[in-house]
C-alpha cells in the first residue's frame, strides 16, 4: 500500500483506516444518542411512574442500561460489535415486552394504540441497526424472528375476535415487514457496492505499487510528477541508485538482491518525512519528491539519506550504498526536463566514485 509514501493520490491503507474511521464515528454517535436518551428517559418515567405499572418497572432498568452502555461506549478496549448487538437485543426484548403489555394487560386498547404504533415505529429502527450491527444474513434472520413474535403475539390477541382494531394491526405488521424486505435489499446493494469497490481498489494497488517494495511504482510517479508539476511550486526530485547492485545479484543472486531492494526501500522511507514520496522508478533506482525548495536544504537531505544507508545494518549481512542525483523543479519544467538534469546528476555521481551527492541546475 502506499503508506509509506505521501497521501497524495493514494488510498488508505486497503480500507484499514476508513473501517477504523466508521467505527469511531459509530462509536459517538451511539455515544451521543444515550446521553441525549437517558435524560429523556428519566423525565418520562418521572411523569408516569404512578399510573403506568410498565413504565415504572421497566424504565429504571433501560436507564441504568442506558448509563453501562455509555460507560461500556467510551471503555473503547470493549469491542463495538459486543455493544451493538447488547443494545439491539435488549432494546428489542423491552419494546417486544411492551407491545405484550398494551395487547394484553393494558385495558382499553384504542385508548394504547398510539403507543402500539410508536412501537412499531421504534421496531423499524431496530431493523436498521440490526443491519449495521450485524452481517446481512444474521441482520435478516433476526428482523424475521421480530416478525414472527409480533405476528404471533398478535394471532393471540385477535384470534376469534371481531376486533375494528385488527385492520390497523395487519397494516402495521406489513409496514414493518416491508421495512425489512426494503432494508435487505438496501444491505443487498451495498455489500455488492462495497465488493465491487474492494475489487477496484486492488486492481488499483496492482497497477500503482511495486510489488516487490510495495512502493508506487514509475506509473504512480508519473502521475504525481506532473501533478507536482501542474501546480508552478518548486520541489526536490532525488533519483537513488543502488551501487554495484549488479554485482550483489550475481554473486549473491536474485533473492539477496530482492532483499536489498526492500531493505534500502525501508531505510530510504523511514528517512524521509511524511509529505514527501518516495517510489521505485526502476530496477534498482529509486526517486524521492521532496517539499525542500531551496538548493542547500535539497541537498542537505540527499546527504542525510546517503549517510543513513551508508550505515544501515541490512539482515542479509551485506553493506550497500548509493548515488544520488539531485535537482530543483523550474516553472517551465516538464517532466522530461526535470528527469534529465536528475539524470546528468546521478550520471556525475556514479562516475565520481559513487556513493555520493551530485547537484544538477538549468
Amino acid at each position: 500500500m502506499f503508506s509509506r509514501s505521501s497521501s497524495e493520490n493514494s488510498f488508505p491503507d486497503d480500507f484499514q483506516s476508513l473501517h477504523e474511521q466508521w467505527n469511531r464515528r459509530r462509536r459517538l454517535f451511539y455515544l451521543l444518542g444515550s446521553l441525549a436518551g437517558i435524560p429523556s428517559i428519566v423525565v418520562v418515567w418521572l411523569q408516569h411512574r404512578l399510573d403506568n405499572p410498565f413504565i415504572a418497572v421497566t424504565y429504571p432498568v433501560l436507564i441504568l442500561s442506558g448509563i453501562l452502555w455509555s460507560l461500556a461506549l467510551l471503555w473503547k478496549r470493549i469491542p463495538l460489535h459486543w455493544v451493538e448487538k447488547i443494545v439491539l437485543f435488549s432494546i428489542s426484548a423491552l419494546f417486544l415486552g411492551k407491545l405484550i403489555y398494551l395487547l394484553f394487560f393494558f385495558g382499553d386498547l384504542e385508548t394504547a394504540w398510539k403507543e402500539v404504533e410508536a412501537v412499531y415505529w421504534v421496531m423499524a429502527l431496530i431493523f436498521i441497526l440490526s443491519y449495521i450491527a450485524m452481517e446481512r444474513k444474521w441482520a435478516l434472520l433476526f428482523n424475521l424472528l421480530v416478525l414472527a413474535v409480533t405476528v404471533g403475539v398478535g394471532i393471540f390477541r385477535f384470534w376469534g375476535i371481531a376486533e375494528p382494531l385488527l385492520v390497523e394491526y395487519i397494516r402495521l405488521e406489513a409496514r414493518i415487514a416491508t421495512t425489512s424486505f426494503l432494508l435487505f435489499i438496501l444491505a443487498r446493494t451495498k455489500d455488492e457496492f462495497i465488493r465491487t469497490l474492494t475489487t477496484a481498489h486492488a486492481m488499483h494497488q496492482m497497477a500503482y505499487t511495486d510489488p516487490l517494495t510495495f512502493l508506487p511504482n514509475r506509473r504512480w510517479l508519473t502521475q504525481t510528477l506532473e501533478q507536482r508539476l501542474s501546480r508552478k511550486k518548486r520541489f526536490t526530485l532525488i533519483l537513488v541508485d543502488i551501487d554495484h547492485f549488479k554485482q550483489i545479484n550475481d554473486t549473491f543472486g536474485h533473492d539477496t538482491g530482492d532483499a536489498v531492494l526492500r531493505e534500502v526501500s525501508d531505510c530510504l522511507h523511514h528517512q524521509i518525512r511524511a509529505g514527501d514520496v518516495i517510489g521505485r522508478w526502476g530496477g534498482e533506482e529509486f526517486l524521492i519528491l521532496a517539499s525542500e525548495e531551496e538548493a542547500q536544504s535539497a541537498l542537505q537531505l540527499a546527504q542525510r539519506l546517503r549517510k543513513a544507508l551508508e550505515n544501515f545494518k541490512l539482515e542479509v549481512n551485506l553493506s550497500v550504498t548509493a548515488s544520488f542525483g539531485v535537482t530543483l523543479s523550474q516553472e517551465d519544467d516538464t517532466i522530461f526536463s526535470l528527469l534529465k538534469r536528475a539524470d546528468l546528476a546521478l550520471y556525475r555521481a556514479k562516475s565520481n566514485g559513487r556513493n555520493c551527492v551530485e547537484w544538477e541546475t538549468v
